[in-house]
């Protein structure tokens, strides 16, 4: 045998026995190692009389060419793996494998059909063994079979190694299709490599085939897990992409060296790695007292830790609209996820591929399952104190149901202040009080203070900045807040005494430190600082910086905005240190208990609720009357790309979503709708209806009549006003049409002509009119500004809306008033919504096409992927005579050294040197006359499960199915290049070419004799 290459053997074997032993249990891995080859056999055995037992006979018999093909390669490698522990590794895992499905018939079918086509392409090594066992070329294809088992081995594994596996191994097989007919294809291709072992054996070629398979299968696997994951997360309707950033800011505010006593704590400790510990730890503490850094810190150690499945929860006040419970189920998941991929075939062939809505009930029970089959969860939920008591109360009792779910392997950690709600459920869980950790947090404010003070120490000198310090830390009471708050009075002082003098000054607690600010607040702009934390407090989402610019403009009756009214970038500075900027050019209160305090009677209240949402609704109202230019025939689009450019219209994207919203709220809040204010700015958004108002939600079709009742039902707080009540029937009934399961699988552009078709008003053609001009400007090059605009204006308005200038299509997604940077980033975003209907099999090209309905998958299913209980029952046919059988020529040399091993379907199930087994009982009586089969009634019973037809016989179908793999049986006659898929074709089409070539010889000889 020619030596083609210099590839060690032993490197192959160890390397594919380490890969499988690293992906096993420590448990398993040493069950592996002592098992015997009869161990396998006999557990096969017991098998089979167990099923026997139930009457639920299995045909067991289909494992016995493989047990036998592993028998034989054994022999062959002996001496090879001497003195190494790769052998049982061959044959140990089918034992697992076996007892484990033993208990549900459908994944012990398939395991057995998997094993069945393996050994009908495994190489057979007994004729070429003592010829050439020494040879290294030879040798390697040994270690590359090797591989083969063992990476089918480890690649089931993954399956039955899975926790609560039977719930998802269908959807999981799957998805593994993919990898296996790879598998499958590498045995055929070192099986045809041995038989051409007469030959050579060209290994280069064999090792660079392998690879080449390899890649583009992993790129197959890659590329459909991308597509399940895809339509699982966008089945959920929760964008993800924001929690890790507030995630990552929060990260960025820890002080370094903070929060590491919690990772010493014993009741951390215990609720973290202590599986007999209590499944639930509470962290609870004062407002301020640092528990949200706290959290996030938790949670990111965890998650590098990389020991267990974290997902987190971070509550806000942002509230208004939500299912919060369902919110936080949905983010869970998609987290669990994200750290498990391979569950994603489950959620799409059981949920998102099946077009059903995303229920609290259903979201639940797949959370249930989840958690049921993930080990070593841990759930760390936030701020929960911020949601409404309601809601406190059903997540609590919903998280604390499912760490008791049988098998479940869920922990959660609640961090939160007390309240009345939590206090009844978590009082008597393990308990972190921050209150009785104060060496530790004082530790931890006084790294903090240091740091903040660190600036003033070139001015004052170390010793008095020292003495500062210490008072400081005193003071805080454990309050990483309080310090926060105290700051900006120190940083105002310019000199030793007055430095004192403001420490000794400081007021004590949280509230008095508020109430000195807003003292302050009010003694120098008192009414523009409060409109400014109106807007804060009462909005519906986190506002922008020009959003809010524009809204304090507007918020008085007959307000506009021109040169002369618009405020400057830093209008909002002198609420400081009460407010704060955020990621993305947001602004927020420093703390949630900032906004809990100025609407609460403790500060007077500071903020009535229902005058702040009278202010909100007049200023969105005022915003809205002010777009009319959009349509307004009269106006250029010059004039209109100055208007957008010089950020007159930068309200546009949150007056147009929630300007009715404003008005309800204040509605509901008890005060009647009929003022002056409102009045005016009422009858000229009349203008904007197409049709008289309420006319509109007439001709607009829902999916059920409960949300037609719901919208009716939030509009009786207006009965008093019938023109507001009918834009409003027309404003809820269009937003529902648009966010209904039925625009969830159209592309963006058909979605927005059919909201541009439908909306009974004009603010769409607007909003997009609107949105075509930033774009424009967007895309401009600062260099090259549209005519009439100065390059520093264009400059300064792409860094204005730079984080929000591309807002979402979709109507139901947060993200329609709050945009992205570019198209591209909107685009991408886009593509959680568009989540096609796909074919099931990954294999047929509508799998990546996908449908747009669900009609139009049900079509393509029956057609081409037909289920056995949807195939039409046979015709009746009479009882027919059994057909002759078959005989075949006499087999040529050289087909039989190119042919695989015959199937032995016969076979008893038995070890060669296990003598006298039941299973020769079995054979004896194999010729028993037993009822007639429904084969030679003549019935279609047998079902190809990769196309549409049937098969009277279970050989027929058996010879059918190798026409969906790849041919075997290549012709050797030159310049021909067939391959055929049966032996009996390549022998037929060998005759004719044997025949086709006599006859040109016979008329060439011919040709010449009448030459």
């Amino acid at each position: 045998m020619a030596t083609v290459s210099t590839a060690n053997p032993n490197s192959i074997f160890e390397t594919a026995y380490r890969k499988l032993k690293d992906s096993v249990s420590s448990a398993d891995a040493s069950a592996f190692q002592s098992t015997s080859f009869e161990e396998v056999w006999k557990a096969a055995e017991e098998i089979e009389k167990a099923h026997e037992a139930r009457g639920n006979l299995r045909n067991m018999r289909r494992i016995a060419p493989f047990l036998k093909g592993l028998q034989n390669y054994a022999k062959v490698i002996e001496v090879l793996c001497n003195g190494t522990p790769y052998m049982p590794w061959i044959w140990a895992p089918v034992k697992l494998m076996l007892q484990l499905a033993d208990q549900y018939t459908s994944i012990f079918d398939k395991l057995l059909d998997a094993y069945r086509q393996i050994a009908e392409v495994m190489p057979q090594f007994g004729r070429l063994q003592t010829a050439f066992s020494n040879d290294p070329n030879f040798q390697v294809v040994l270690g590359l079979v090797y591989s083969d088992i063992l990476d089918f081995h480890r690649r089931a594994y993954k399956f039955f190694g899975r926790r609560s596996f039977h719930l998802f191994f269908d959807s999981m097989w799957k998805s593994f299709e993919f990898r296996f007919s790879g598998i499958l294809k590498n045995f055929a291709r070192h099986r045809d490599l041995v038989m051409r072992e007469v030959v050579t054996i060209d290994v280069v070629e064999a090792r660079e085939l392998r690879i080449k398979l390899q890649q583009e299968l992993e790129q197959q696997e890659r590329k459909t897990q991308n597509y399940y994951l895809h339509d699982s997360i966008s089945w959920l309707k929760l964008p993800d992409e924001e929690h890790d950033d507030e995630l990552d800011r929060l990260a960025e505010k820890r002080q370094e060296g903070t929060c590491e006593w919690v990772f010493r704590n014993p009741l951390f400790q215990s609720w973290k790695i202590d599986a007999h510990s209590d499944a639930i730890l509470w962290v609870k503490g004062i407002p301020g007292a640092g528990k949200t850094i706290l959290s996030s810190h938790i949670i990111h150690q965890m998650r590098e830790e990389g020991r267990f499945t974290t997902a987190y929860h971070l509550c806000n006040s942002y509230t208004t609209g939500k299912h919060l419970f369902g919110e936080l189920m949905r983010g869970v998941i998609v987290q669990l996820l994200r750290a498990n991929p391979d569950l994603a075939p489950y959620i799409f062939e059981n949920y998102a591929n099946k077009a059903l809505a995303p229920t609290a009930a259903r979201v639940k029970g797949l959370l249930e399952k989840l958690v049921q089959a993930i080990p070593s969860i841990r759930i760390i939920v936030d701020g929960l104190d911020e949601y409404p008591l309601s809601d406190q109360r059903t997540i609590l009792n919903e998280l604390l149901s499912l760490s008791k779910l049988h098998g479940a392997q869920c922990r959660i950690l609640f961090s939160n202040r007390e309240s009345e709600n939590i206090n009844k459920r978590l009082n008597g869980r393990p308990t972190i009080s921050l209150r009785d950790q104060d060496v530790d947090l004082k530790n931890d404010i006084g790294l903090y203070v240091h740091a903040e003070l660190d600036r003033l120490r070139g001015d004052f000198g170390n010793a008095l900045i020292d003495r500062i310090e210490r008072q400081i830390v005193a003071k805080a009471d454990g309050m990483f807040l309080w310090v926060r708050l105290m700051m900006q009075s120190l940083e105002e002082c310019h000199s030793p005494q007055e430095l004192v003098e403001s420490v000794n000054t400081l007021p004590e607690g949280l509230d008095k430190a508020y109430k000195r600010i807003l003292d302050d607040l009010q003694s120098r702009s008192s009414d523009k600082s409060i409109r400014i934390l109106q807007w804060i407090a009462c909005s519906f989402r986190i506002m922008k910086v020009h959003e809010i610019k524009d809204g304090v403009v507007l918020q008085m009756s007959g307000a506009i905005l021109n040169e002369q009214t618009k405020l400057v970038d830093s209008f909002w500075e002198h609420c400081k240190p009460l407010i704060e900027k955020g990621p993305k050019n947001t602004i927020d209160f420093v703390h949630y208990s900032a906004k809990e305090y100025v609407l609460h009677e403790t500060s007077g209240p500071f903020l009535g609720f229902s005058e702040a949402q009278h202010g909100l609704a007049i200023s969105c109202l005022n915003y809205m009357n002010s777009s009319y230019c959009f349509i307004n025939s009269a106006v250029s689009n010059q004039a209109l790309e100055m208007r957008v450019l010089k950020g007159y219209h930068g309200l546009h994207h949150y007056a147009n979503e929630f300007w009715f919203q404003h008005l309800l709220q204040y509605t509901k809040a008890g005060d009647p709708v009929e003022d002056e204010e409102l009045d005016m700015p009422l009858w000229e958004i009349r203008e904007f209806w197409k049709q008289e108002p309420g006319i509109g939600a007439g001709n607009l079709k829902l999916d059920d009549t409960t949300s037609a009742d719901k919208i009716n039902a939030q509009l009786e707080a207006l009965a008093s006003t019938p023109l507001a009540q009918y834009m409003g029937l027309d404003i809820l009934t269009f937003q529902k049409f648009l966010s209904q399961e039925s625009s969830s699988h159209q592309a963006p552009a058909k979605l927005k002509d059919e909201e541009l078709r439908h909306d009974p008003t004009h603010f769409s053609d607007i909003s997009q009119h609107y949105q075509n001009i930033v774009r424009t400007l967007m895309d401009c090059p600062v260099n090259k500004p549209p005519e009439g605009i100065h390059p520093q204006e264009l400059h300064t308005f792409k860094q204005t809306y730079v984080d929000s200038a591309f807002i979402c299509r979709y109507r139901e997604c947060p993200r329609y008033s709050d945009g992205f940077k570019t198209s591209e980033d909107r685009d991408n975003h886009e593509k959680i919504h568009t989540k096609p209907l796909r074919c099931a099999d990954p294999k047929c090209e509508f799998f990546a096409r996908g449908f747009v309905s669900k009609t139009g998958l049900l079509k393509h299913n029956r057609k081409y992927h037909p289920s056995p209980e949807e195939e039409a029952p046979p015709a009746f046919e009479p009882r027919q005579a059994p057909e002759p059988p078959l005989v075949l020529p006499p087999d040529p040399a050289l087909a039989l050294a190119l042919a695989p091993p015959l199937p032995v379907p016969s076979l008893p199930l038995v070890p060669n040197n296990v003598p006298n087994s039941r299973y020769q009982e079995q054979a004896m009586l194999a010729s028993t006359p037993r009822r007639v089969s429904m084969a030679k009634k003549g019935l279609k019973v047998h079902n190809c499960n990769l196309c549409t037809k049937i098969f009277t016989r279970a050989e027929g179908l058996r010879r059918h199915k190798l026409t969906h793999e790849d041919p075997k049986y290549p012709c050797l006659w030159e310049n021909c290049g067939r391959a055929f898929f049966r032996l009996d074709l390549l022998e037929r089409h060998q005759q004719v070419q044997q025949h086709e070539r006599n006859a040109n010889q016979t008329g060439n000889v011919t040709g010449q004799e009448s030459n």
